[in-house]
């Protein structure tokens, strides 16, 4: 009887550490864990950086913001588009016997989108590129380089951006 009340103390001593220290833990990370800090909400986005790394003044970023308006609202509904069809493309993996003839239909038509997403992007940016100053273009033009190459020689699964780590 002994032996049992004693291992009966042993395992309520083990079950009150236990609870201090998951008390101990939930309390650090309550209240003296760090959270990371939010990134601030930048309504102007794209603007704020034509801004600061372009140099665009009120003027020119009202002009962008036309600009951007317009082609946002026809980008996304190609994309949007794009979406539909590779849902529906996918959808034909599960059927047995799809044919390669409607595989090719459904992906020359995602690529025709893509086409028009990337000709209206293309015209998108000369466009905005003739909102800058010749002074402006250099720095504009530097920009949108990098904005190309951004994540270039990243491969698929290899993870977020750089900057979202």
């Amino acid at each position: 009887m002994t032996q049992s009340r004693s291992n009966n103390k042993v395992l309520v001593f083990i079950i009150f550490l236990l609870l201090l220290t998951n008390i101990a833990v939930l309390a650090y990370f309550l209240f003296l864990c760090k959270k990371p800090a939010k990134k601030p909400d930048n309504k102007d986005g794209f603007a704020a950086v034509l801004r600061k790394e372009v140099g665009f003044n009120d003027e020119q970023v009202a002009k962008f913001n036309e600009l951007k308006k317009s082609h946002w609202s026809d980008a996304k509904a190609k994309m949007d588009q794009i979406i539909h069809m590779k849902n529906i493309l996918f959808d034909l993996t599960k059927t047995q016997d799809t044919v390669d003839t409607t595989v090719i239909k459904w992906a020359d038509s995602i690529a025709s989108l893509q086409k028009q997403v990337e000709i209206n992007s293309f015209r998108h940016v000369v466009q905005t590129r003739k909102i800058c100053t010749p002074e402006q273009q250099v720095a504009y033009d530097s920009l949108m380089k990098k904005i190309i190459n951004k994540g270039r020689s990243r491969k698929p699964g290899d993870g977020p951006p750089p900057g979202d780590r």
